[in-house]
């Protein structure tokens, strides 16, 4: 039993068993602490706490302790890395690892359909990546390679590619690379990294984990600014309230501008026939594979600040991703982009496919029963609030006005999602629009469907309409209150396709 070492085998993939880098061990251990601290944290800090009370414990013992521990763990990961390896068995890659107990995992060239290689700032200068690929079982299926030469993750990437039925491509030499890729189908500027971070979604991420210090920050505020005397310089409360909320947004944005820089600095796709390569990262560099046969769904996203901007981004969702947060950080997205360069892209996705029929919306009935359901949302929290709190007594004209305060409102967002929800069918492909401010538009093949229902309530029966089910690999589309007639011709025109996706893959 031989195994793969040199310069040789860094650019070509063999059938002899490959070993990772020896910085596998340090980045084995640095993960298994880091693992460790995050899930027992505090565990950790408990008993930290106990140890102190002790008097017999002091910081002898317990550096005499930690230290055993990181012995302990460094020689688990010296057993761990002595204990992986790999190779490729003709269209077929192989991994064993385990500790304690031997484990194999096999998976098939033509399954992978995402490939990923993470190339953090500390393992540049040595040109080792972290190699991860994906099949259509998801998450349960993901192979990772903890550290592997970047010139060996290319050439095991070739091989899988050929095995699988790809066309196969002439080695490459890492001086000919940049000739290779000198016209990337797209390229991010330093603006479109700025007009994304404020377009995305990254500012309520941010709001959202800065939320726990809402309540201390609360607090402080309530004790000590009374204390602060006004000749200081301070301006009035009725001014200095709305300066905190407008530094709070500059913060958020500021912030979601940084966490794009990170993410997306120097974002490069390329255009590789079936494959589409993205590279990006400021520090954490990162290069993403997406096999275009394996593409389930793209979906053109814009939040309501993108809108105005004329920005959105497009998210490739391939089978398996079902929207978990692990799903959600690999998958395959396209920043920055104008509505022009979203057609573009998503035509260059679904093999030169552009749009020629017009959106419509859904059956206006859809727009009354969204009317009431927010009335009765609307009633029932106003119902609560009047039972819970003590409301002040207030004169009649000012009812009035909150009445009709809250029925425009419930009015005004039923108008937006009825106006929200449309759909399209383009020949083979089906076009499906949903959202309020923000707009969320899907894009798919007609056979890429798994399954479909349809469902009719009795109001619904009584108005001949229906609500289509469509289920995919990556989730489920509805569109309600279509017109039964219609809806049945589109159900059957699904299954057709599904038929003639089978057949063709048969044939």
């Amino acid at each position: 039993m031989t195994y793969g070492h040199g310069t040789q085998q860094d650019g070509a993939v063999e059938d002899a068993w490959q070993r990772l880098s020896p910085l596998a061990v340090g980045l084995v251990l640095l993960n298994a602490v880091v693992g460790g601290l995050r899930q027992h944290l505090p565990l950790l800090l408990g008993a930290g706490a106990g140890l102190a009370m002790i008097e017999r414990i002091g910081l002898r013992e317990l550096a005499l302790g930690a230290g055993g521990l990181l012995g302990l763990a460094l020689l688990l990961s010296l057993l761990y890395y002595r204990r992986f390896r790999y190779r490729l068995e003709g269209d077929v890659l192989v991994v064993q690892k385990g500790l304690f107990e031997h484990r194999e995992f096999k998976v098939a060239a033509g399954h992978i359909q995402h490939i990923v290689q993470h190339q953090p700032l500390y393992l540049r200068p040595f040109d080792v990546v972290l190699w991860e690929a994906e099949s259509p079982a998801g998450e349960a299926s993901r192979i990772a390679l903890p550290g592997i030469p970047r010139r060996r993750a290319e050439a095991l990437e070739r091989g899988l590619r050929e095995a699988g039925g790809a066309q196969a491509e002439p080695p490459v030499d890492a001086d000919d690379r940049p000739a290779r890729r000198e016209a990337p189908a797209f390229r991010i500027t330093w603006q479109g990294v700025v007009l994304h971070g404020l377009a995305s979604r990254s500012v309520y991420l941010v709001a959202a984990m800065l939320s726990p210090l809402v309540r201390p920050l609360e607090r402080w505020l309530h004790d000590r600014l009374p204390q602060l005397a006004m000749a200081d310089g301070l301006p009035s409360p009725w001014l200095l309230v709305p300066l905190g909320i407008l530094a709070v947004l500059v913060l958020l944005v500021a912030l979601a501008i940084l966490a794009a820089w990170w993410r997306f600095h120097g974002y490069v796709l390329h255009d590789e026939g079936t494959r589409q390569v993205q590279i990006s990262g400021l520090f954490h560099r990162q290069q993403q594979t997406l096999s275009l046969p394996r593409l389930q769904v793209v979906e053109w996203v814009q939040t309501g600040l993108g809108r105005l901007l004329g920005r959105g981004y497009l998210v490739c969702h391939q089978f398996g991703a079902l929207g978990s947060e692990a799903a959600e950080a690999r998958r395959f997205v396209v920043p920055g982009l104008s509505c022009r360069q979203g057609e573009t892209l998503t035509a260059r996705f679904w093999s030169g496919h552009r749009p020629a029929v017009p959106l419509r919306q859904v059956d206006p009935g859809y727009r009354r029963v969204l009317l009431w359901r927010h009335l009765l949302v609307l009633g029932a929290l106003g119902g609560a609030l009047l039972t819970l709190v003590a409301v002040p007594t207030l004169p009649a004209p000012a009812w009035a006005a909150l009445l009709v305060m809250g029925l425009g409102g419930c009015a005004g967002l039923a108008q937006l999602r009825w106006r929200a929800t449309a759909w399209a069918q383009d020949d083979d492909y089906l076009r499906i629009r949903r959202g309020v401010l923000g707009r969320r538009l899907s894009v798919f093949p007609l056979h890429h469907l798994v399954a479909l229902s349809l469902q009719q309530s009795w109001l619904q029966r009584r108005r001949g309409l229906v609500t289509l089910h469509i289920e995919l690999a990556n989730g489920r589309q509805t569109l309600p209150y279509l017109n039964e007639t219609e809806a049945r011709r589109l159900a059957d025109r699904l299954l057709a396709g599904v038929e003639a996706g089978q057949l063709a893959c048969s044939g």
